[in-house]
């Protein structure tokens, strides 16, 4: 059985242009995913899949392992309203053509995610025979959910939600998780499967600590990380 991580990175971000190769604590950001793939014991070759050939370089420039081959995507591949899932499941293939392949998703927005974080998913995919998903706590109860309502103000999400019940004590409430995106384990042959529509079909979770879940999507969550390597609340 082999393990190849999987890491896309675009160069036509909107909300953060350049997001994926902005430097965070003296590192590109998808330089963070690459290096806790390759420092996986488990992880047997790093696809780094992107439509940028100064991506790539910049990769290699930071990257000194034979782990790490480019995917060249084209720049409709890599348009905003392609999902990875559906690239996985078109090129899955010419991504992962060994018999018994399995694809370690990594995306490279979560940069705390460390090589042992990729071990654990791996050991829990093998020990129950199931695909995995990293996953993390709310940072609020998703109990006090509602949506705006323009004729009565607002609809609770859940019939029984704290606002509708009166139980509102943050103690009572249930732990909800949600993914993190990263890490995700399955054998590649599931991507074959016409009715596979997400990477959550018959997975279980790895549940990773909230603080090292950040996922990058603005400037705001790039100061937040900022913040937490050079507080040496998480390291590099």
């Amino acid at each position: 059985m082999s393990y190849i991580a999987f890491v896309p990175a675009r160069s036509g971000s909107k909300r953060l242009p350049g997001k994926n190769v902005k430097v965070l604590a003296g590192k590109p950001l998808v330089v963070w995913t690459l290096e806790a793939c390759v420092r996986s014991e488990r992880i047997d070759r790093v696809v780094f899949s992107t439509d940028s050939e100064e991506y790539w370089e910049i990769a290699r420039g930071h990257i000194k392992s034979d782990k790490l081959v480019r995917d060249c995507r084209s720049a409709t591949e890599a348009g905003d309203n392609v999902k990875i899932f559906d690239y996985l499941k078109s090129n899955h293939q010419k991504l992962f053509p060994g018999r018994g392949d399995c694809v370690v998703l990594a995306l490279p927005t979560v940069p705390f995610r460390s090589h042992r974080h990729i071990d654990e998913s791996i050991t829990l995919f093998e020990q129950h025979s199931q695909p995995v998903f990293s996953a993390t706590t709310y940072g609020f109860p998703i109990s006090f959910a509602f949506y705006v309502d323009d004729q009565v103000g607002w609809q609770p999400a859940f019939p029984d939600g704290a606002m509708v019940t009166g139980n509102t004590r943050s103690q009572d409430q249930r732990a909800a998780y949600h993914p993190n995106g990263a890490v995700y384990v399955r054998k590649a042959e599931d991507l074959a499967q016409p009715d596979l529509r997400t990477l959550y079909q018959g997975a279980r979770p790895y549940l990773m600590d909230r603080d090292i879940s950040l996922d990058i999507d603005n400037e705001i969550d790039f100061t937040i990380a900022e913040t937490l390597v050079k507080s040496g609340y998480v390291s590099g």
